[in-house]
């Protein structure tokens, strides 16, 4: 159920910056690594949108 939620919010963001991830599909291994950084990211004090939108905007700016 988690996993659904979190890539639902994922694709949300991804809009947010013009990337439509169903027309433009991340590669696997992106999608792993996202979903990775996500999961580590997220503590009990942070909310997923901004986990979310954090390592989208890192991984689209490249600071990774």
């Amino acid at each position: 159920m988690e996993d659904k939620f979190v890539v639902k919010m994922l694709k949300k963001s991804f809009l947010q910056y013009g990337r439509n991830i169903d027309e433009n599909p991340l590669s696997e291994d992106e999608h792993i690594q996202i979903m990775k950084k996500i999961k580590e990211a997220k503590d009990q004090t942070a909310e997923w949108y901004e986990v979310i939108e954090d390592v989208v905007y890192s991984y689209l700016t490249n600071q990774d």
